[in-house]
């Protein structure tokens, strides 16, 4: 049986001082903890990326082999450590960019719809002559349904973007991305309802 105080003492966590340009910082770790988990903290506090991270403990670079425990890598309670490396600017990023334009087109689709909600609004209050209803209601429908092929498109081309696991902003905007993208969708399908409406068309 293991003792009590053997417990402890493999339970003990880590302590170490890290410091970032101006930032210092305490980080607490488990002892079984990974250069993995010290990499994710890291970029939670700093914002550079994990594969960006140049970490300097005793004058020596550690390990960028991330499954490698943290004592495993040298480190100890009290060990101080100096981190180097760029905080993440998702602007210099190809796939943030990517992602923007995506935003801007469905953005752009979101105010054609609401143009076109106001047409609907507009016929329903009698403002179009009942001789023009036909070619309205062709109208109509040829837009939503081009719109609806058009949003589909966005969804597939975001889906198509890879990211690694450190692009968190990018992972973030995508998602905020794709929640728009399909608000506009169900806006889409709103309209469909009130272009099909007999009494649209009365």
């Amino acid at each position: 049986f293991t003792s009590t105080r053997e417990k402890k003492i493999r339970m003990s966590p880590l302590l170490i001082r890290a410091k970032h340009n101006i930032g210092n910082y305490d980080l607490k770790f488990a002892e079984e903890a990974t250069m993995q988990d010290l990499g994710e903290k890291i970029l939670e506090l700093t914002g550079v990326p994990i594969s960006g991270q140049k970490l300097i403990c005793s004058g020596k670079q550690l390990t960028k082999d991330l499954k490698v425990t943290l004592k495993e890598a040298g480190l100890k309670t009290g060990s101080k450590l100096m981190i180097l490396g760029k905080k993440y600017d998702p602007e210099q990023e190809e796939a943030y960019r990517e992602i923007l334009e995506l935003e801007k087109k469905c953005k752009n689709i979101e105010n054609k719809m609401e143009e076109v909600s106001k047409e609907i609004d507009g016929i329903s209050k009698g403002h179009l002559d009942k001789s023009l209803h036909a070619e309205a209601f062709k109208s109509l429908q040829k837009r939503v349904k081009h719109t609806n092929e058009e949003l589909q498109k966005l969804l597939e081309t975001l889906d198509g973007i890879s990211l690694d696991e450190d692009q968190q902003e990018s992972k973030i905007k995508r998602k905020s991305v794709a929640t728009n993208i399909n608000k506009v969708m169900d806006m889409n399908d709103h309209i469909t309802d009130k272009i099909g409406c007999p009494r649209l068309w009365q």
